[in-house]
């Protein structure tokens, strides 16, 4: 049996195709897992069944799974059967899944390990939380700003920066506004040290992940975000394929003998992108090829292009690294050391 499901966050409109293409069941049901139950009872263990990938597919996986159906996970922006249908209902869509799986012309979404998955969610709740810390430091500088206040801190959120803060002299209604917003930061610090600890007790023994840290500029916490959001290495051909999904390809335009390339896609992991333009800003201070790429880059197109260049270079870079299983060439090893005892202590 094929099986196409639309899936939503409250039902799901299940159609069942025979080897034949016939249509042998319709039906909507609440997206609990009590239905689920009644649902996989009167199908065969040999079906296979097709979800367009969206935010409520782990769940059903994970469900999927522990009973033996194989699921496949369509690729939204890729199903253009059901983007550009004219008339869109979850009845049309979850025949179009069916039909598309049967042919074998589903475009496929990669489907990473449950160990992934967890780890997927750890490291994206630390990545929020970092951006949470920082919406609440630009209330606060802006609060400091509208009442006037000068600082010399390189860190005004370091330990002397926040004794500056409280006692700073304030009309009422700024102090109270002070007040919440430096509890707020507390809270959300205790936060970060919490999930940091967690992650760090996933990456300690990690081999890719340790082979990842050997990269100047690459710690822990960038190695972990790297690590999971390729996945298996394996499942990328060549490193075209892995900068392709990372978003770090440029778009091309060709018209007979014209070709014309413009800046990056942008179209693949947004996350795998940004912790390597991040990790960019710290490894061209080092010396190695990476360092000569951007320089000579640099000077000739400016430091924006220069910046996504060399992280398309560094993810090439890693490409070959996880697939021989090899250090970076340029290592500094001392520089990794301290990298690992840093890990180590957070772990414990």
């Amino acid at each position: 049996m094929y099986i196409g499901i639309d899936l939503h966050k409250e039902t799901c409109y299940a159609t069942t195709l025979d080897k034949e293409g016939e249509i042998v069941d319709r039906r909507e049901f609440k997206n609990e897992r009590e239905e689920w139950e009644k649902f996989v009872e009167g199908i065969p263990r040999d079906s296979k069944v097709a979800i367009e990938a969206c935010s409520y597919w782990y769940p059903v996986c994970d469900f999927l799974e522990e009973r033996g159906i194989e699921m496949v996970l369509s690729h939204p922006s890729k199903t253009r059967i059901i983007a550009e249908a004219k008339i869109k209902t979850d009845k049309i869509d979850s025949k179009n899944l069916a039909k598309l799986l049967r042919a074998d012309f589903l475009p496929r979404s990669y489907i990473p390990s449950k160990e992934i998955r967890e780890n997927r969610e750890l490291l994206r709740l630390r990545v929020q939380l970092g951006k949470d810390r920082t919406v609440v430091k630009n209330r606060i500088h802006a609060l400091m700003a509208k009442n006037g206040v000068k600082h010399e801190f390189s860190d005004l959120f370091g330990v002397e920066g926040r004794i500056f803060l409280k006692e700073i002299e304030l009309a009422e209604s700024q102090r109270i506004a002070r007040d919440v917003l430096l509890r707020q930061l507390e809270s959300v610090d205790k936060e970060v040290e919490f999930v940091q600890k967690r992650i760090a007790i996933v990456a300690k023994g990690d081999e890719v992940v340790i082979i990842l840290m050997t990269i100047p500029g690459i710690d822990y916490y960038s190695a972990m975000i790297i690590k999971n959001e390729i996945g298996k290495i394996e499942r990328f051909p060549g490193y075209k394929e892995l900068c392709s999904f990372a978003g770090l390809v440029p778009r091309v335009h060709q018209s007979g003998n014209t070709r014309w390339e413009g800046h990056i896609t942008k179209e693949g992991n947004a996350l795998l992108r940004w912790i390597l333009i991040q990790a960019v800003h710290q490894v061209v201070r080092y010396p190695g090829e990476l360092r000569k790429f951007y320089l000579r880059l640099k000077k000739q197109k400016g430091t924006k292009i220069a910046v996504v260049a060399t992280a398309r270079k560094l993810l090439r870079v890693i490409y070959c690294m996880l697939c021989r299983k090899e250090n970076y060439r340029y290592e500094r090893k001392a520089l990794t050391e301290s990298k690992l005892k840093r890990l180590e202590k957070t772990a414990c």
